[in-house]
């Protein structure tokens, strides 16, 4: 016998929570009913699934200080020429 299975589109909808709501997770600083709604979350959403570790890792190297290196001027004169053609 199939069994029926919801699919859900990959990519953040209305019904996932926040990034900070997730970071807030993974920390275990929410509440107890709020931890059961994002871990019942999780089960049923692979977007979710994929961004917590995501922004766990970035949620790191922020803390660490970690800036995004600037872009070369030449690089970002070549991009924004390339970008305006459109």
């Amino acid at each position: 016998m199939k069994t029926s299975t919801r699919t859900f589109p990959f990519r953040k909808t209305a019904a996932c929570p926040a990034s900070a709501t997730l970071l807030s997770f993974r920390s275990d600083s929410l509440s107890a009913e709020a931890t059961t709604l994002v871990k019942d979350h999780l089960e049923i959403c692979d977007f979710c699934s994929a961004e917590l570790p995501l922004l766990a890792h970035h949620a790191v190297g922020a803390e660490r200080g970690l800036k995004t290196p600037e872009i070369p001027l030449d690089l970002r004169i070549l991009a924004e020429s390339i970008l305006s053609r459109r």
